[in-house]
């Protein structure tokens, strides 16, 4: 795959696979979760994770060794690892409350949380582009919540309780995710998720009802067995993308998920009327998730606007 248009192309098509995956996975979250707690659910999605990443790494005889890395090392996978087992029971835990469309809505602030996360960390730079994005990104949650404002108000209400989990769900990913920056410089993505998975696999022991797994509706099963291929896949499809493309067009692309969500919906709604779990979005809410959308993309493309005006100043420098 060395011809440049065609890894663009493999780039592009990895990247809407991990986003299409991730944008319909709140929808079996939320239907599974009838028969199964969050907690077991993420670790059964760990588990099967785990495992196959432990055969892929071990035939590549690529297995990470922790033995060798320093302390510093060490704390920042444990809280990478923390980070990211919170976020994924977070998030499938405010399904109990909000339905698809919200929660991947409000996961959308990760973009948001992960750019301040850049500058008051790495003191990365606030370009004017990101800023804008910022502003859609608020603008559009508003809009999204335009008929529900007065309701979140109200912290005993079940969506804003739903609604301030998710929020907390895209902190903790934005911890994984600054974190992640530091650890690739010693692992590759792939050997970061074997640990993290592994970890979380032992944590969370203590906390799951496994044998749920066998009062499961048939149904229901082949949800979770949805959920676990979904992490694998959607991951795995992430991690080839970063390989044949830029990491900002890669995730200008994820951030499409809230749209694969809402036409998901939209089309079980089409089919089936009197489903329960969508919240059956007014023509503003949904120009509110679009704004949300191009928001998250704008910001996620600034280190490609940014280099084309470096080789643009480059250009004109050598032509002078």
């Amino acid at each position: 795959m060395h011809n440049p248009t065609i890894r663009h192309a493999a780039g592009f098509f990895l990247s809407l696979v991990a986003a299409m995956l991730w944008g319909v996975l709140p929808i079996a979250l939320k239907e599974l979760l009838a028969g199964m707690d969050a907690i077991t659910i993420v670790w059964y999605r760990f588990f099967v994770a785990g495992i196959v990443l432990l055969v892929w790494l071990g035939m590549r005889r690529n297995l990470p060794s922790l033995f060798t890395q320093n302390t510093q090392t060490k704390w920042f996978l444990v809280l990478a690892a923390t980070g990211l087992v919170i976020n994924y029971f977070l998030f499938s835990y405010s399904l109990n409350f909000v339905n698809g469309e919200t929660s991947e809505a409000v996961i959308q602030l990760t973009t948001l949380f992960l750019i301040l996360g850049g500058v008051f960390v790495y003191r990365e730079p606030f370009f004017a582009l990101q800023k804008i994005g910022t502003v859609l990104i608020m603008l559009g949650l508003l809009l999204f919540f335009n008929d529900r404002l007065s309701e979140l108000t109200n912290l005993e209400n079940r969506e804003t309780i739903g609604v301030i989990v998710v929020i907390f769900a895209a902190i903790t990913w934005t911890v994984y995710a600054l974190l992640q920056k530091q650890l690739l410089v010693k692992f590759s993505s792939v050997q970061i998720l074997f640990m993290i998975y592994m970890f979380s696999i032992v944590v969370l022991l203590p906390f799951i009802s496994p044998l749920s797994l066998f009062e499961l509706t048939q149904m229901q099963f082949y949800l979770l067995l949805f959920c676990c291929v979904n992490t694998i896949v959607a991951y795995g499809c992430f991690a080839e993308a970063l390989n044949c493309w830029d990491a900002s067009k890669v995730s200008a692309v994820l951030a499409l998920a809230p749209l694969f969500t809402i036409g998901s919906l939209k089309l079980v709604v089409f089919f089936q009327p009197d489903y329960a779990f969508s919240d059956r979005l007014s023509m503003l809410s949904l120009f509110g998730a679009f704004l949300l959308v191009v928001g998250s993309v704008l910001t996620a493309l600034m280190p490609v606007f940014q280099q084309h005006r470096i080789n643009k100043r480059a250009a004109l420098v050598d032509s002078d």
